[in-house]
Parts: C-alpha cells; structure tokens; sequence
C-alpha cells in the first residue's frame, strides 16, 4: 500500500546553516547514558521494489543486505525471546566493543532526497548506534537497552541526498548505556521514503585572510609616582595630539596604589613631544564637582573639531543603573570648561568608558554597559550625533555572552578603521576578572555599528587599551591598578587566516558553516521563493546558532570549538562536524547539517550528539542548541512574540518572524534526552532549546547523548502558523 504524499507546501524555502565537517563515526567512550528514543510508531507495510514515484517508499529487509565489511560476526538471526521480526528474521550483528561497524549494500535506488528509517532491536545487551550513508553520518543516536527483547516501531535514522544507483549504510556501535551488558545490535528493516528530487547544492569551501594585530615588546614611558611621596597609577587614559603645536597631550584615571575607583576624582595630564615621551607631569586636568553631579569621575577620552578638544569623560554617581556621560571642552588642552548639556545621557549598568569617533557623516559614541540598567549581558552600546552635543537613543554594537554588574567582558571599547574593516578593542576576555585585567580581545566587522564575538581575531596583553597612531607608527597603551604607569607597545598589522568554512548555497538558501576557529552558523540567508533572491535569516547578534554548554552558571560559559575533522558527502548536501570541543571541559560534539529538499524547496536539519568523556568541572547548567534570528521578533505556537525569559520544556517549533518572512525551527519529538527548557530574547530575536536546564545545575556523568533533531524552514509570509505547523507534521513523520 501507498504511504501518505507528502505535500508540496511543505518545507517551502529554508533557512540553511553549515559547519565545517568533521570525521564521523569516531568511536567514543563506552559507558553511555540512557537515552529516550525517538517516539515510534508502527511500519507500514509497502512493496520492497523500486519506485520511481515520489510517495512510494523502498523497504528493505536488512538481514538480506549484501555485507562490505564487518568488525564482528554478522547474520540472520530467526524469530527469538518472544519477537517476530519481518520475514521471520533480522540482522544480527554481535559487535564486542565500541567502535564496532558493520557496512551493508542499499541496491537500486532512485535519485532523489529521502528521509531513512528503520524498525531495529531493542534488548539487555545492545548498544548504542549511529548511522552513515556513504561515509557521512546521517540522524541521531540510537539506543538500543531495554529490559526485555523488543521490536521497535519505525525509527527516523536521518535525511540523505542519493543519486541512482548502489549506496552504502554504515552502522556503528559507539557504545552502550549504563544498564547494558553487552553491544550487540540488530536491524529488521531499512526504509526509504523520497521526499524531494535531488538538490542542486553547491557547497565551496572557504578561507579568509584579514589583517590581524600583534603587540610587541611593553615600555613603561610615564610615572605617574614622580614627584609624589607614594606609588600613584593611571587607569583608563587618553592620548591627543594638539593641532597646532604638535604636543602630545594625556590625560587619564590617577590616584594613589591600591585602586580606589569610588575615590578618583582627578584626571591626570601630562604632555610629551611623541607619545614615547619623555612625558612632563602637569597640573590635573579636571577634579570632579560633586555640584555637577561628580563623585568621582572616570576614562576621559578627547576628540578634536573644528578647533575645539572635546573630553567626554563618565561622572559617577552611588546610582549605578544612572551614570552620566559628561562633556567638557578647551582650545588649548589645558583649561577645561564643563558643557551645560551635561549629562549628555545617563546609562548603567555603570555607564562609561566612552570613546568618540567619526563614521561617515557623523560621530559615535562607543561605551561600556550591560543590556538592561541593572545588569544582565555585558554590552557595547553606542550613540551618534551630528554636534557632539545632542546624541541619540542607545543602540547596541556588540553583546558578550557573559552577564553581571560591574567589572565585564566590555570595559575600554577602542574602535579604529583599516581598509574596509573595523576593529572593536575591549578588556577584559574571560570569566576571571583578575586573569583577564590584562586581556583585550580584538574583534573585527565591516559594520562599524554591528561586532560578532565569533569574529575575534587576537588577544592582546594590556588593560584599557587606546590605539596610538602618530604619523605611520601604531601603538597599544596600556595601564591600571598596580601596573606602575603608562605603557606603548608597537602595534602591527599581519594578514594572516581568520576564518574558514564552508558556503552552502541553492536557490532557496546561502549560508556560511564556520568551522575555524568556532563551529558555528555565521550567516543565513533564504529566499522562500528560490530565485536565489536572499534575505537574512540567521545572524551572529548575540549567540549565534550552534551548541553552547553553561557550567556552573547560567550563560554561555563555553562555546563551540573548531572540530576535530569535517565530513562533506559527495553531493555536498550533508556536512558533518566532529569532535567539536567546548572550552576546557571534557565534552565534545558531533553536529550534523543536511540540506533537507521537499518538493518545494530545501531547508536545513541539524541533529547533535554528546559526548561526554569525564566529569565537567563544575555542575552542568545548560546544554542547548541556540537559533539567532534575524528578525524583529521570537515566538512559539502559544505567542508570536515572546518577552525575553523562560518557557517550561520544548514547542513544536519557535518562528522570528518579519514582513513577508517566516524563520522555523521545528523539532523532532523525543529526539533529545531531555526536553528542560526554552529561553527567549526578544532584542536579538532568540531561542536557545535547552535540553538540559537546571538552576543549580546537575551532574553529567559521562556517556553519549543524543542532542536533539531541528529542521530550520522559511516561508515567504509573515507569522506562516500553518507553514510551521506543516513542517512539524513533516519531520515527525513516520519514516
């Protein structure tokens, strides 16, 4: 009997997102955690010749497969412990370890996109299983415990583009769950449903070269302790040139050793003929007002126009979700006057560290903050102005992944320009304040307005750190608590790779799969009609879109590495990402990424597989795959546009929705080990599937876990419920 067609409303355009491949099949440890298999249903029974219709599946019995190769004994096995198999038998495969494969012959099989399947064996001493088709892994985990011999109902093992003619299924045994005696396997059949004609896919891979900067040798060129009776120092600082005479002019952050940040309230200044020096101590430059609303003041930064030197400086206040952002000016350098605009603007969480430069036609003001005034992701925001006067709503240019109050991964924001791209410079990179104090992290953009924290090219050693260019000769300052000063370095420039990948293109999809140095979706763009017409789909503008872990907190605390190796099938279809590491925890990650046709046009399935090789360091409090939209909104079937926040366990799909553009992540039911949590933003157009979230976090013992199974979609309507809802059916169809 026929199977049902699958309709050609289905998967209309998609949103493609690829990683760079990696080896597949690896062999991985062989204790592994129980894990839910993919709810099942009965196979339906249908003819097991060849059809060249798309409706008609292939079935066939697995025990008849032609054998290539087998690490361990493999045959017929006849009905047995109380199960009837298909044709009274199944392929018995009794591997002895991890790691064990045995390879079988698909015959005649039509061109076309399928999606696989197949009714397995489940029993006391069977192992765990992943699948390939001609050396590329397809689908998810299988585990095959259970306390009794049973027979599955039908399993989705994955989607494959197939020219006609022989192919190959692999079956590795990767390891067994904790109850498990043994790694024995066993398949009844193997369907083939065709869902779509062949892809016309082209997948290229990539490398980009870009200029990089390198600090050389640190010389103390300022002392800020001469002349007085104890050891002084400068924090965040500035470095401007006068127009006219050609003397250097700083200014910055000093006070008496320790730090006392709530007690600086003078700005330094000393002048120098180069910014090498020698530098002459000169009287303060500014003391802070407290009748202008200055209990103490920090990171002067000064600007030159129009033959006035504009400091825009941070007047702090015991209000920390209300620091202001204030002005003064001089002509000379050396006699300040306070504006009367002041406070050009308030902001928190701790407002400050401005910095001011010219973008076309107007003037930016870049500073460090978090994403809400009292508190949360710590942020590079921005403000623009035509008169350094009157400046603009807050906009956000970058977003770290890591959260709190004061002391962040966004102090010290220096923008410069070379060439057709920009550099973000910001202290201080890392979860440990005190390691990190002397780490600026250098990210690169061709939007001034708009940094990815997977576009970071260096790490540079120094703190509050200002680019000096005098004439042709670039240098890092450097200085703060306890470090005796101001500090140059030689600042130069090296073309050298930043970033490698691969470009997934077909008339409905382009995407860029990074997988150097993060494995990672860096952009996708879709056009639901398939004219290669593309719009944004997925961005980079908070998390991006790949597998992040959270140990010992919420947040990100450690993203996706460059796999171990990458696998691209033949048709360039499916691309896989092995043993992709997460900071220094000993987990990994196998993510797989297949351009899925329908009749209609092609999406992108992402299934991920955990391994966990050791104890993480501390309790594990997420384990996700995150989708970053680029629309104006995130929801799910219950509400179209979701505040930011928790949602109890995982939608049939989430939806960023735009005019004219729906964005689909559906989920395969039961494809996950667990199934915690959902969290939303709704400024970055967000959803992070959490399958593991717990406030306190667990411990995750080590084993493999199936990660879950996503199929990313597009239609050309906004808020397309019935597109989703139909694209849901799609993928949880019985295969």
């Amino acid at each position: 009997m026929r199977a049902r067609r699958v309709t050609a409303a289905l998967l209309l355009g998609a949103v493609l997102a690829a990683a760079p491949a990696v080896p597949v099949l690896a062999a991985v440890s062989a204790a592994s955690a129980p894990a839910a298999a993919p709810a099942a249903s009965a196979l339906t029974p249908v003819p097991a010749a060849a059809s060249a219709l798309a409706d008609d599946p292939l079935r066939f019995e697995a025990e008849s497969l032609a054998v290539v190769n087998a690490t361990a004994p493999v045959g017929a096995q006849a009905d047995c412990c109380g199960v009837s198999w298909s044709g009274g038998r199944q392929l018995w495969f009794r591997a002895a370890r991890a790691g064990d494969s045995v390879t079988l012959t698909l015959p005649s099989v039509p061109a076309g996109q399928y999606d696989l399947g197949a009714v397995l064996t489940r029993a006391g001493d069977y192992g765990t299983l992943r699948f390939a088709v001609d050396g590329v892994a397809v689908g998810q985990l299988f585990d095959g415990y259970a306390g009794t011999v049973q027979r599955t109902g039908a399993v989705p093992l994955g989607s494959a583009s197939l020219a006609s003619g022989t192919h190959r299924l692999t079956v590795t045994v990767t390891g067994r769950s904790a109850p498990s005696t043994g790694f024995f396997a066993g398949l009844d059949t193997v369907t083939l449903r065709r869902v779509g004609p062949l892809a016309a896919v082209t997948t290229t891979p990539y490398e980009t070269a870009g200029e990089t900067p390198s600090r050389g040798a640190s010389t103390r060129v300022y002392d800020p302790s001469v002349g007085e009776s104890t050891t002084w120092y400068y924090n965040d600082h500035t470095l401007v040139r006068h127009q006219q005479t050609g003397v250097w002019h700083l200014f910055g952050i000093t006070h008496a050793e320790p730090g006392a940040p709530q007690d600086e309230k003078v700005f330094g200044h000393a002048t120098a003929p180069s910014p090498t020096g020698p530098w002459t101590k000169r009287p303060v430059a500014l003391i802070a007002d407290p009748g202008a609303g200055e209990q103490w003041i920090w990171a002067p930064h000064v600007v030159h126009h129009d033959g006035v030197y504009y400091m825009f400086y941070a007047a702090g206040n015991p209000d920390y979700t209300r620091y202001r952002m204030h002005l003064a000016t001089s002509t000379d350098l050396f006699t300040w006057t306070r504006s009367s605009a002041n406070p050009l603007f308030t902001d928190g969480w701790e407002g400050r560290d401005p910095m001011v430069t010219r973008v076309g036609d107007r003037w930016v003001m870049y500073y460090t903050a978090t994403s809400s005034p009292s508190g949360g992701n710590h942020v590079v925001a921005y403000r623009t102005s035509t008169d350094l006067r009157s400046w603009s709503a807050r906009a956000i240019a970058y977003t770290s992944p890591y959260t709190g109050q004061a002391g962040g991964q966004t102090e010290s924001p220096f923008v410069v320009r070379r060439g057709d791209w920009w550099y973000l410079f910001v202290c201080c990179d890392g979860t440990d304040y005190g390691a990190a104090y002397r780490r600026t992290a250098v990210y690169r953009s061709r939007d001034p307005l708009r940094f990815d924290g997977a576009e970071k090219v260096a790490v540079l050693d120094a703190h509050a750190a200002e680019v000096v260019v005098d004439g042709s000769t670039w240098y890092l300052s450097h200085a703060g608590w306890g470090q005796g000063g101001l500090w140059l370095a030689p600042l130069t420039w090296s073309t050298q790779v930043v970033a490698r990948g691969y470009t997934v293109a077909t008339g409905f999809l382009r995407a860029d799969v990074r997988t150097w140095p993060n494995a990672r979706i860096a952009e996708l763009a879709v056009d639901p009609a398939g004219a290669g017409n593309y719009r944004p789909a997925l961005d980079s503008s908070h998390r991006g879109t790949g597998p992040y872990l959270a140990v010992g907190r919420f947040d990100v605390t450690d993203r996706a590495g460059a796999p171990a190796r990458v696998d691209v099938s033949a048709d360039g279809s499916r691309i896989n990402l092995v043993g992709i590491p997460f900071g220094d925890e000993p987990v990994t990650a196998d993510w797989l990424l297949t351009v899925a046709p329908r009749w209609s046009g092609p999406g992108l399935q992402s299934d991920i597989t955990w391994s966990v090789n050791g104890w993480p360091t501390a309790a594990v409090w997420e384990v996700a795959f995150n989708v970053d939209g680029a629309s104006l909104t995130v929801g799910d079937p219950a509400v179209e546009a979701r505040p930011t926040g928790d949602v109890t366990g995982m939608p049939r799909w989430t939806m960023s929705t735009g005019a004219g553009l729906s964005v689909v992540a559906v989920h395969r039911w039961g494809s996950a080990w667990r199934g915690d949590n959902t969290w939303y933003d709704a400024g970055h157009a967000m959803a992070a599937w959490q399958p593991l979230w717990r406030a306190g976090g667990l411990s995750w013992g080590p084993g493999q876990y199936p990660g879950g199974t996503w199929r990313l979609v597009a239609s050309g309507v906004r808020r397309d419920v019935a597109f989703a809802d139909a694209a849901h059916a799609a993928m949880n169809a019985v295969p």
